[in-house]
């Protein structure tokens, strides 16, 4: 009783932490007033579009984004745009191309679906939008994925471990300043974190189609969902193929579940170009932009990506990555397998040709570098 007590504890205090976060103003939304946090400019706003146009439902909100020749005598005019042909309204309007939270104003975002990544989160975002679209709506699943997340790590870390040292390390989470950020903010990575836990946690309880569903349901956010698979091939094909062959069959089964509403009105053809196509853009360095970092960078904690200025929050990780590394080179169990292969996957995306990656990336991989923590604590305790 008293190890949940404690869990109770940690977690209310990582939810007031990143909601600190969540209510942060943002950014380019309505002027002087609410806006985006970093990248949810991308895939807030490709969510309401996804809404829309696959899912024909308007956002839940009192705002217009619309061209002038669609406005009334009661249309009020409440932002302007430099790079987008429309303006955002409240009143009655004649017609609207997206109804919602103001846009950011960037070129082509009233048509864009972010297609670089899989469809889930945004599907999640987007069912936010429907209930109410306002800033800290986007982010409520985040914080609701990031405390689940911490579940997963004690419940796995007590399997292999014990009570104190799973808690331990769960409470260490709360200092991974990435993760922490990454729950506070309407982002894609908090979504792959909780479902690698989900992963881990399945693979050590030995379901293994749960361990499939976890594993489809990863990639569905991201690709890079798709890196514990080197890790599980390992496991499972000591043990006989057919192990390996249901948990791949079963992630390809969800990932196709979850694409249908994209592919059915996209079309089969357009679908695959279009996964091609991501394909090629993960694996292809991008424009001078953000700090990027490679993944060495991020065990040393350095050239971490600004997530929000004043107050600054920069996605600067922890020193967990480094020893959970150096001690998963020397354990080699499950875990320590599942982590080098999710870690050892964007040492793959570089040596193709990205080089444009970015510190926040290590939100997927922390919940298993803080099992292994756990892991380790314990064998250090046993050992005096």
């Amino acid at each position: 009783m008293k190890e949940y007590l404690a869990l109770f504890v940690i977690i209310a205090v990582f939810l007031y932490l990143t909601y600190t976060i969540a209510s942060l103003p943002g950014s380019d939304g309505l002027p002087g007033n609410g806006g985006y946090i970093s990248d949810e400019v991308w895939y807030v706003t490709s969510a309401r579009n996804i809404l829309h146009d696959f899912f024909k439902t308007p956002a839940n909100s009192p705002y217009y984004t619309t061209t002038l020749d669609c406005l009334t005598n009661e249309s009020r005019i409440v932002k302007e745009y430099v790079n987008i042909n429309a303006v955002t309204v409240t009143g009655n309007v004649k017609c609207y191309i997206r109804r919602g939270f103001p846009y950011p104003d960037k070129e082509g975002i009233l048509s864009y679906y972010n297609f670089e990544h899989p469809p889930l989160a945004k599907y999640v975002i987007g069912l936010m939008e429907a209930i109410h679209d306002e800033p800290l709506f986007w982010r409520i699943p985040s914080m609701v994925l990031g405390a689940a997340t911490l579940i997963l790590v004690f419940l796995s870390a007590r399997r292999v471990t014990g009570n104190l040292w799973a808690l331990a390390a769960t409470a260490l989470m709360i200092f991974d300043n990435t993760f922490r950020a990454m729950s506070g903010i309407a982002m894609l990575d908090i979504y792959l974190a909780f479902f690698t836990a989900l992963l881990v946690y399945l693979h050590l309880s030995g379901r293994l189609l749960g361990v499939g569903t976890a594993l489809g349901l990863a990639a569905s956010v991201k690709y890079s969902g798709v890196f514990p698979l080197f890790g599980l091939a390992y496991l499972y094909g000591r043990r006989g193929v057919w192990g390996f062959v249901a948990v791949f069959l079963m992630a390809m089964s969800v990932f196709t579940l979850v694409n249908m509403p994209i592919a059915g009105q996209l079309g089969i053809q357009r679908w695959v170009h279009e996964i091609l196509a991501a394909i090629s853009w993960h694996t292809t360095s991008r424009p001078p932009g953000p700090i990027a970092s490679n993944p060495l960078d991020w065990l040393c904690m350095h050239n971490s990506f600004a997530l929000y200025t004043s107050p600054d929050i920069y996605a600067s990780g922890t020193p967990a990555y480094l020893v959970a590394l150096v001690y998963a080179l020397y354990k080699r169990d499950d875990v320590s397998i599942l982590y080098l292969s999710t870690y050892g996957g964007y040492w793959l995306v570089y040596l193709l040709g990205n080089h444009t990656l970015y510190s926040f990336y290590t939100t997927h991989f922390s919940p298993l570098a803080h099992i292994l923590i756990a892991r380790l604590l314990s064998d250090i305790a046993r050992r005096k």
